[in-house]
């Protein structure tokens, strides 16, 4: 399937959008339940040897510390990001966790040698990506039955009603998008693809994909805290205006909050997981 996008032209640097946004994103992006890491781990292929995990535009460091806790002390994890102030505070968050390095980089031109990782992932961050180009850097730097592992957090508008409303919230103040679709490198949106693109390829075999169900409870200020680290709402504010926009939200949050001003948020997390060909 084409990657139709919303967009007319490739928005350069589009991880900039996050500069000022790293501290609402740290507190209150939503971390990845430990199945979905076991899972990814379960599909590597069975070695004593140390291994190299490399986590592609990983943000503050959510997913890549998940990883990290599931793997080997001897275990190296590298954390790739581009935007400076998302990649301080990985490094703040991850103290505990030596074994992570995180490093400027992009998923274009991945800074690892050649079949020298098992791993590569990418956590809520692929659809920004350069896919095409994104998907031969991987199967450059995994070695033979190394593993590819996409993981997308979505928020489960569909079982919710202060989601559904949310949803269209974000329709009506950004313009192209709607949902089920994800911000792109031209601007735009699309709808995801990453199952049918690694089937295609001709570097990867055995796609799987997974899925798990589970839920969390924000107050009104977490929840909007949340929405100001999503390129959703900081696009909306740049179209219509802080006044206008979060009042909008907040008449949203208020209306659905219980009398504890407390907001019940279902989630699923999903995984696209394939494995490198022989070379």
């Amino acid at each position: 399937m084409a990657h139709i996008s919303t967009g007319s032209s490739e928005a350069p640097e589009n991880w900039t959008i996050y500069t000022g946004a790293a501290a609402h994103y740290q507190a209150t992006r939503p971390d990845y339940p430990n199945a979905a890491a076991n899972w990814i781990l379960n599909a590597l292929p069975q070695s004593q040897e140390s291994k190299l995990v490399v986590d592609v535009g990983c943000g503050t460091g959510i997913f890549t510390r998940r990883i990290a806790a599931a793997l080997q002390r001897s275990d190296s994890i590298m954390g790739i990001e581009p935007n400076d102030d998302m990649r301080f505070q990985a490094m703040r968050a991850s103290a505990l966790h030596p074994n992570i390095e995180f490093v400027c980089g992009c998923s274009e031109a991945l800074p690892v040698s050649n079949n020298a990782a098992v791993l590569v992932t990418a956590a809520s961050s692929a659809h920004w990506f350069d896919l095409p180009t994104f998907y031969d850097e991987v199967a450059r730097v995994l070695f033979s039955d190394g593993v590819i592992a996409i993981v997308q957090n979505k928020r489960r508008w569909w079982d919710s009603q202060f989601l559904d409303a949310y949803e269209a919230f974000h329709e009506r103040f950004v313009p192209g998008y709607r949902r089920g679709t994800f911000p792109d490198r031209f601007g735009g949106f699309v709808e995801e693809t990453f199952a049918s693109d690694l089937a295609r390829h001709s570097d990867f075999q055995g796609v799987r994909q997974a899925s798990w169900k589970w839920n969390r409870t924000l107050s009104k200020s977490d929840f909007e805290s949340l929405s100001l680290s999503t390129s959703h709402t900081r696009r909306a504010l740049a179209n219509s205006g802080e006044d206008v926009v979060m009042k909008a939200m907040r008449d949203i949050l208020d209306l659905f909050a219980s009398t504890e001003a407390r907001l019940d948020v279902p989630y699923v997390t999903e995984v696209t997981l394939a494995k490198r060909l022989p070379h």
